[in-house]
């Protein structure tokens, strides 16, 4: 599962990285420190001409949703089933995202209780979650739309924290990930090297979405 995460780096930097040209629709946004689900993110999506960078609800909303604010808004997707469920079989393979990310936070069971966790690249760099994105009442006023983050199996790193770890996608595979004409992207769904990957113990004061700030990423 991943539940929240944390995004600094500014929209320059997430286009660099890209070997496309990248157009942003969201603005300049300020750095979040602790990323909840059911508030508005930034993804990369595939657009008619290039890719945009945008603001979508985290928490998917699929179009044929008959009652949005009644309905389940899975956040996460299991990369194994995806392409079997309806709610997400059409997405895996014509609706790929990129969600941007500097960490990302889980928690680590202990006899002490759950302890967080923050996991970055050990390059310190910023990096992109494997996503699906839909839209709710797509052209119409009341739209919603909205992103979901894939997960797979724990890396060697991840086993001695949690039994599942957001997708994550390389930025040499970006453009073939965003491409709707690349139907088998199978082998991109799989956990990410662990020796690229550090984590270390962080306050509980990112137990609760209230809290918001740098003290939050601070090694305990």
């Amino acid at each position: 599962m991943c539940g929240r995460y944390g995004r600094a780096s500014r929209f320059e930097r997430i286009a660099q990285m890209m070997s496309f040209t990248v157009q942003n629709t969201a603005g300049e946004l300020e750095p979040r420190y602790n990323v909840a689900p059911t508030t508005k993110q930034p993804v990369v999506r595939a657009d008619a001409e290039s890719a945009i960078f945008e603001l979508r609800n985290w928490g998917l909303v699929p179009f044929w949703s008959r009652e949005p604010a009644k309905g389940v808004r899975p956040i996460n997707a299991r990369c194994e089933t995806a392409a079997e469920k309806p709610m997400f079989r059409k997405l895996i393979r014509d609706r790929r995202c990129l969600v941007p990310v500097d960490w990302f936070y889980e928690w680590k069971a202990t006899p002490a209780g759950k302890v967080p966790h923050l996991i970055q690249m050990a390059s310190r760099e910023p990096f992109f979650f494997g996503g699906l994105w839909d839209t709710w009442h797509e052209g119409s006023e009341d739209a919603i739309p909205s992103f979901t983050i894939l997960t797979c199996a724990p890396n060697e790193l991840m086993q001695t924290i949690h039994d599942r770890m957001p997708v994550i996608v390389a930025p040499q595979d970006a453009a073939r990930w965003l491409d709707p004409g690349q139907k088998e992207i199978s082998d991109l769904l799989r956990p990410f090297p662990a020796e690229e990957m550090t984590a270390r113990p962080v306050s509980t004061r990112v137990n609760s979405v209230r809290n918001d700030g740098p003290e939050l990423i601070e090694s305990i």
